[in-house]
């Protein structure tokens, strides 16, 4: 699984471009783009394990991606806050017991 975008060009979508900066070898996926369009959150893999990663739209283009939560974390999603929505699953000897809905409230300059 990879993330691809297009853009939209003379009111059309170009062809689907593979995302380089934000895909490895392993899984990329369940994208979300902020409303600003300047941070793209996604779920990723960390040893082994689902993970939520961050790039920011800088200045010079999309930056490297960071890992933001790590293991068992996916499907981000922000609200207009920018506190973060995610979803937790629980394993217990391989076999997933449940998945829970956590927030993660962002935090503003004092």
């Amino acid at each position: 699984m990879d993330i691809w975008y297009s853009k939209i060009e003379e009111n059309h979508l170009d062809k689907s471009v593979n995302w380089d900066i934000i895909n490895t070898e392993s899984l990329e996926g369940w994208p979300y783009i902020s409303p600003d369009g300047n941070e793209l959150w996604y779920t990723g893999l960390y040893m082994g394990t689902p993970a939520i990663f961050r790039s920011i739209n800088g200045t010079d283009g999309w930056e490297h991606p960071e890992m933001i939560i790590s293991q068992f974390a996916g499907e981000p999603t922000l609200d207009r806050d920018g506190n973060l929505y995610f979803v937790h699953h629980y394993y217990n000897n391989g076999i997933m017991i449940e998945s829970d809905i956590y927030i993660a409230k962002r935090v503003t300059g004092k």
